[in-house]
């Protein structure tokens, strides 16, 4: 099977399999101030996300990637530009760009409907997975190595129904000296939680109309 090759040119490029199907996404950041810790932890390499049951479904139809973080959740991770929306080729999805010029970084939310959480496997990726539970749902944290003059990012993908996932890519946009591993994936993890718990609401709102 094809692995995922990372492209190591733009923070906008996104990593592509040799036969020109789906997969993940590199580079995109996020802030310094951050909300209060986020309902994670880490599991057992031996058990994969796709074995593990998630609470509930949470369906992407309708989502707009933009509305995944409050303008009130944006100031806190730093977010100083416009949101704005773009069209993903290789997560065959829309995502969404949050920026901080001051902090240097961006986050990109997208939800991910043409696959899930099967995509982002050991094996699947070029970068090194790690499995996690965000708000008891299965996930993953996918970090790829890169050289020095290039920007770091990771990528956190929470399985929140069948064939469907949310993915958050935090990182880097000219940030030197680098985030270290820990910090990138920290703070991609504390968005990626807050976006769930966002997701949470909506589908308890929507099950009390």
């Amino acid at each position: 099977m094809a692995v995922l090759a990372v492209a190591v040119v733009v923070a906008l490029t996104a990593c592509t399999t040799e036969s020109g199907q789906t997969p993940y996404v590199p580079p995109i950041p996020l802030t310094s101030s951050v909300p209060t810790s986020p309902t994670f932890s880490r599991t057992s390499q031996s058990t994969p996300p796709t074995t593990r049951s998630r609470p509930r479904d949470l369906t992407m139809s309708g989502i707009r990637p933009c509305d995944l973080l409050t303008a009130d959740q944006q100031r806190k991770f730093g977010v100083d530009d416009q949101p704005r929306t773009n069209d993903d080729e290789t997560l065959r999805a829309q995502s969404c760009y949050f920026d901080s010029q001051k902090l240097r970084t961006k986050i990109s939310v997208s939800p991910l409907t043409r696959f899930g959480i099967e995509r982002f496997q050991p094996r699947e990726v070029n970068g090194e997975v790690r499995p996690l539970t965000i708000r008891a749902f299965p996930a993953v944290e996918v970090f790829t190595r890169t050289i020095d003059t290039i920007d770091r990012f990771c990528v956190v993908v929470v399985d929140v129904a069948p064939g469907q996932a949310v993915h958050v890519n935090y990182g880097e946009d000219g940030l030197r000296p680098h985030l270290d591993r820990s910090e990138v994936c920290r703070r991609a993890v504390q968005v990626a939680d807050v976006v769930v718990e966002n997701l949470e609401k909506r589908s308890g709102d929507d099950n009390g109309s």
